[in-house]
């Protein structure tokens, strides 16, 4: 059965593993890489089609279209305390 989650923020997209070393294994990219991600609320360009790939193996729905929209604008990282 397909999972549910509703994708309407990136960190939805993050939550679709249990863990950021799972992403990253699934994505096919180092820990830091994705942690990298995670902190700055940003899927690069040249990741997304292995992301929207992984999620699929998830069960899960994403487009590159969702992940660009979804994307905070450049230098808006998030402060992780």
């Amino acid at each position: 059965m397909p999972a549910t989650h509703d994708i309407s923020a990136i960190e939805d997209v993050f939550s679709i593993w249990d863990s950021d070393a799972e992403m990253s294994r699934e994505v096919g990219v180092p820990y830091d890489r994705t942690a990298k991600w995670k902190q700055r609320r940003r899927i690069p360009p040249e990741a997304m089609e292995a992301v929207v790939g992984a999620a699929e193996r998830e069960g899960v729905f994403l487009t590159v279209e969702l992940l660009t929209r979804l994307n905070a604008p450049r230098g808006t990282a998030k402060v992780v305390e």
